[in-house]
């Protein structure tokens, strides 16, 4: 008898395809990378082919052959962390991956035991092991049939009935409070987190608790989830200020994306400019009072969201009315105020122990008066300038001693602008360095203290900044990464498909062209010296005779907006060593030492992950890389720079000569 590796019955050997199920014999895997089917694991669970696989897992249906029951097993693959061989069980690690190897696996055995603990419970699914083999881990859990929220979305052309989305909400709010009542939070509620199980009974499960961690601010986790449009603003910064009002916000805003069909805005974009649309614009079907609940849960401040998920849960019930944040904020002002005189009168009766605690905390907190200017270069139609006035209106409310005037000049005068100013010893206090010649950059400030600061001890690449830098007077805030730009259409076109080359000859194509602007990186990393055109003649869509463009990830706008008339691709270099470099510089002027101190304290902000995501992911250019290692991994999911996900611990950063 043989055993069918998709529905697991058992026929005859002499049919090639099974009678129970009509599958052929399966003998291949989906992917190379991929567990043979018919592999035996733990001496238990035999493997039928894999039937899903994402950044952190691969899941295979299985034949349980103690219990003989179906179920699916989840294997620990973090792709760019390690490989299999073909044929072979044992993964192998990279040598570069290997601690955050061990740090994610251990993260994934956290998924199973979180699990674990809420096995009895409907919407959350019953894991019934894990254990590790082949040099990884395996959770063995119920086999799930059915489909993603999200796919469900898509297929009923972008919204849900209104029962139907309050009935998904309520079940996976329940699974909430189960996880909220035990201290832990998901942190990664999204419409491919919840799972619509294809039963006679629907039931809902609530996916992924690889994310979750305690709410106690004792804990030690380092990684940050992050799912824009559905995380909240205390999920980029770092995930201290984190609790049940943080998955309340994702809850709501898996809500909104239910009954409108529309993906809100990342929050750190509405943090800057909040232009979220109440649903019931949206959606007219939308009472009032549910569309006040989902606006509130998803409110940008978290003390203005619901404090906890059965509050949530009661509101979109209709148990509780729901007022607009506007009125709510108004209310709350009106309560400021009383309290304030009431605080006043307390104040009067305690003044010498409020001053002593005012004072210390002033002296830890708060910067000397100080007035200082700030200078940057803006190019027409970005949106730069708005991110760094939201970064100074953000700074000066919180040091309320400090005065900031700024300067958004055009790029094309910038350069003048700031060689009069240093030839005349006004220099900014803080000013946009990229550009800077060494005349300028004699006259700036040394920045020992920001080097010793936290931020910069947690970038994610400025662990180089020593070997880059001749002095330290320039703080980059991103870097650019070498790319080939290619035409994939028109006369002059080749056929490439791959998202990465390791040599210029795998285009098959002689007539290359380098972008002259950063011929640097194309030098370096391809040992040019000479090229048949530059970037002029390959932006001319009338004399272009080249395909390929060696540039900066700095241009993909300029690649994407000026050749309409063609498909494109990106192409990555996939080397040994990939020199990149430092971008996006800052500099000290002058000023005396208070100001220097603001501006010093100014530049760790823009260092830190709020102000790095909305200077550098959500600024207008798509090619500056963040140097913030949450800022960077939220900006690689651009579809244009996700493949850079697999290669970045190959960046070395070198200055052209």
């Amino acid at each position: 008898m043989r055993k069918c590796l998709a529905c697991f019955k058992d026929y005859d050997e002499q049919f090639c395809i099974c009678p129970h199920c009509g599958q052929i014999e399966i003998k291949k895997t989906v992917e190379p990378i991929h567990l043979e089917p018919g592999t035996i694991l733990a001496g238990r669970y035999l493997l039928g082919q894999s039937i899903g696989a994402g950044g952190f897992g691969i899941v295979y249906r299985a034949w349980d052959m103690k219990l003989e029951t179906v179920v699916a097993v989840k294997e620990f693959f973090a792709s760019r962390l390690m490989t299999r061989a073909v044929g072979e069980k044992e993964i192998i690690v990279s040598k570069k991956g290997k601690e955050e190897f061990v740090y994610r696996k251990e993260r994934f055995l956290a998924e199973a035991r979180n699990m674990a603990k809420f096995g009895n419970h409907r919407s959350i699914p019953n894991v019934f092991e894990f254990f590790e083999e082949n040099a990884t881990a395996y959770i063995v859990m119920e086999l799930l049939n059915g489909q993603e929220l999200s796919t469900y979305i898509r297929e009923n052309v972008g919204t849900v009935d209104i029962d139907f989305a309050i009935l998904i909400a309520n079940e996976i709010g329940k699974a909430l409070c189960s996880l909220h009542d035990s201290g832990i939070i998901h942190r990664d509620v999204a419409p491919d987190n919840i799972f619509i199980c294809s039963e006679k009974e629907i039931r809902l499960k609530l996916m992924d608790l690889g994310a979750a961690k305690l709410a106690d601010e004792t804990d030690e986790v380092i990684d940050i989830i992050l799912k824009p449009g559905y995380s909240p603003p205390e999920q980029y910064d770092n995930s201290k200020g984190i609790g049940p009002w943080t998955d309340v916000y994702a809850l709501g805003a898996t809500l909104y994306m239910m009954l409108t069909g529309v993906k809100p805005d990342e929050s750190t974009n509405r943090k800057i400019e909040d232009e979220l649309v109440p649903p019931n614009q949206l959606n007219p079907a939308i009472s009032e009072n549910l569309s006040n609940t989902i606006m509130k849960a998803m409110a940008i401040e978290k003390h203005m969201r619901f404090k906890n998920v059965q509050d949530f849960l009661k509101a979109i019930n209709g148990e509780k009315k729901v007022i607009t944040l506007a009125k709510e904020k108004k209310r709350r002002n009106l309560r400021r105020g009383i309290g304030i005189a009431i605080a006043g009168v307390i104040l009067l009766l305690s003044t010498s122990l409020v001053i002593k605690t005012y004072d210390e905390k002033k002296a830890a907190e708060s910067l000397e008066k100080a007035d200082i200017s700030i200078w940057f270069s803006v190019v027409d139609g970005s949106t730069e300038e708005n991110a760094i006035k939201y970064i100074i209106d953000d700074f000066v409310a919180t040091f309320t001693d400090v005065t900031i005037e700024y300067r958004a000049i055009p790029e094309s005068e910038y350069a003048d602008e700031l060689k009069k100013a240093a030839q005349n010893d006004e220099l900014p206090t803080l000013f946009e360095s990229t550009s800077a010649d060494l005349e300028i950059l004699e006259k700036a400030k040394d920045l020992d203290n920001l080097i010793a600061s936290e931020q910069f001890k947690n970038a994610m690449f400025l662990d180089q900044y020593n070997n880059y830098y001749l002095t330290q007077k320039q703080m980059p805030l991103a870097i650019e990464v070498p790319i080939a730009f290619v035409i994939t259409n028109g006369a002059e076109c080749i056929e490439y498909t791959d998202m990465y080359f390791k040599k210029l000859s795998d285009f098959n194509y002689d007539n290359i062209a380098v972008d002259t602007r950063y011929e640097e990186l194309a030098k370096v990393n391809y040992r040019l010296d000479t090229w048949s055109a530059d970037n002029d003649e390959f932006f001319d869509n009338e004399s272009n005779t080249s395909a390929v463009l060696l540039s900066s990830t700095m241009i993909i706008n300029e690649f994407r907006t000026t050749l309409t008339n063609y498909e494109k691709k990106y192409v990555y270099p996939d080397l040994e060593e990939i020199v990149c470099q430092y971008t996006y510089e800052w500099s000290i002027g002058s000023g005396t030492e208070n100001e220097i101190k603001a501006a010093e304290k100014m530049l760790t902000w823009m260092l830190g992950n709020v102000y790095q995501s909305a200077l550098m992911v959500n600024r207008c250019n798509d090619g500056q890389i963040p140097v913030n290692k949450l800022c960077f991994e939220t900006k690689i999911e651009n579809k244009n720079l996700s493949p850079i996900k697999t290669i970045y611990n190959k960046f070395v950063f070198k200055r052209g000569e």
